[in-house]
């Protein structure tokens, strides 16, 4: 039976993406689809694009940053995005400006998201502001907030959402792979140095690969819990 291989955010690490497609055994007969962020901060950023080309991906809120800075100069950028344009061509732009949102995955009762949803709306009514941002909320407002400014009567948007859709997501850092009844958070910080992470379908599996480098260090992070005993570095 062919399956379905959802990858968390890549960020450029590119080789752990081929040890875990290679350590879940996937086959031509696979659908292999990327929660978006495939780029910035890591060291294989086109190589990551390319990979994702020859398979399937979301938007993730990085590739949405890079259309918006289309037509800006070089010098209005930060380092970071510069060197992800350096690396980048006009194809491969043109390529994230097709990704969507979501994808619908009926036949497993799921849905592929970059980062959350709020309740009382069905995955295609979502707002993009949500589906590329969403983390602490409190419905049915609309601001969403990082667990480390978030307001105390803000919770995880995962607390909120009961289907009918199993949401499978990126874009929040975890300690480790969030898995509750309607949501699978499986970005577990790869180019922080911890993991890579994929979930498999029908069966649910969680598979994951260590970072071979801790590509992108920088300042402290708070590690925060945010549902059961998952913590989010935020």
């Amino acid at each position: 039976m062919s399956r379905t291989i959802v990858i968390g955010d890549l960020h450029g690490c590119y080789d752990e993406a081929l040890e875990l497609l290679e350590k879940v055994g996937a086959t031509s007969s696979d659908r292999i689809i990327f929660t978006g962020d495939l780029v910035d901060r890591g060291p294989k950023r086109r190589e990551c694009v390319e990979l994702a080309m020859q398979h399937e991906s979301i938007l993730g809120n990085h590739e949405e940053k890079h259309l918006q800075q289309r037509r800006r100069k070089d010098a209005d950028l930060l380092p970071d995005h510069l060197e992800t344009r350096q690396a980048l061509g006009p194809e491969h732009l043109e390529y994230f400006a097709t990704l969507p949102h979501y994808l619908l995955l009926p036949e497993h009762h799921a849905a592929v998201v970059h980062a959350g949803v709020l309740p009382g709306k069905t995955i295609a009514e979502q707002e993009p502001y949500h589906l590329l941002h969403a983390q602490c909320v409190k419905p049915p407002e609309r601001k969403s907030y990082w667990p480390s400014k978030a307001p105390a009567d803000h919770r995880f948007w995962t607390h909120h959402w009961k289907g009918p859709e199993r949401v499978i997501f990126g874009h929040t850092v975890f300690d480790r792979p969030l898995v509750t009844e309607h949501a699978v958070g499986i970005d577990t910080g790869c180019v922080y140095g911890r993991s890579l992470t994929a979930v498999v379908l029908p069966t649910w599996e969680i598979v994951s690969v260590p970072a071979r480098h801790t590509y992108r260090g920088g300042k402290d992070v708070a590690l925060l819990p945010v549902h059961g005993d998952v913590n989010v570095y935020s």
